[in-house]
């Protein structure tokens, strides 16, 4: 694959991992004409699963299909440190290394955001240099593939995203293994739950402004 296409593609994950809006039904068909291009079958048939899916669904319906697969704690979740730092302090110390990561390669982070959140970290990899991304990547690539376990178990459409995003860090030559996470869940702090509270207020909040 292309440099462009590879970085346009962690760029459309990244877009379509986040909360639907308007904005994500008005780029469908555009994201299907780019998807068509990609010469990598196996990454263009995830995405125009996914893309045909989701096609199928009305606002609310994707809405609350997002709500209940992504909503923290339930199935499955997109902050990838959260999966084995469970703790407060020691995922404290691990985000603001991400945070620090990130400023170094040039990539401002924003407070609405924490910097463990995939389709951020998916945005990040779309402009870093491919080894600045596959550093990062490595680290947190057993818990995308952990999540995408879960989001296969639950039946949901947003495995395929996962899988695409997989099977385009395979082809970027990082070793992947797909079995998944002997991992326990652990109950959520407080603190994650005051966190996850402010950020899906402030996306409805958004989304109504």
């Amino acid at each position: 694959m292309k440099h462009e296409v590879i970085s346009s593609t962690y760029q459309l994950i990244s877009f379509l991992l986040r909360y639907p809006t308007e904005e994500h039904r008005l780029a469908v068909e555009e994201a299907q004409r780019f998807v068509a291009e990609i010469e990598e079958l196996s990454i263009k048939k995830s995405l125009t699963g996914f893309l045909d899916a989701i096609s199928e669904w009305d606002q609310d319906q994707w809405v609350e299909h997002y709500i209940e697969v992504f909503d923290f704690g339930k199935t499955s979740n997109l902050y990838m440190t959260y999966l084995k730092l469970g703790e407060q302090k020691e995922r404290g110390l691990e985000l603001l290394k991400l945070k620090k990561f990130y400023e170094a390669a040039g990539f401002e982070v924003t407070d609405k955001e924490l910097p463990d959140f995939l389709p951020l970290m998916l945005e990040f990899c779309g402009e870093a240099r491919k080894e600045i991304r596959l550093e990062l990547l490595a680290k947190h690539v057993a818990a995308i593939v952990e999540t995408k376990n879960k989001l296969v178990k639950f039946e949901s459409a947003y495995h395929l995203l996962l899988n695409a995003l997989i099977t385009l860090i395979k082809a970027e030559g990082l070793e992947v293994e797909e079995e998944a996470l002997t991992v326990d869940e652990k109950p959520l702090s407080l603190e994650d739950v005051r966190i996850m509270q402010s950020m899906r207020e402030q996306l409805i909040n958004n989304q109504l402004s």
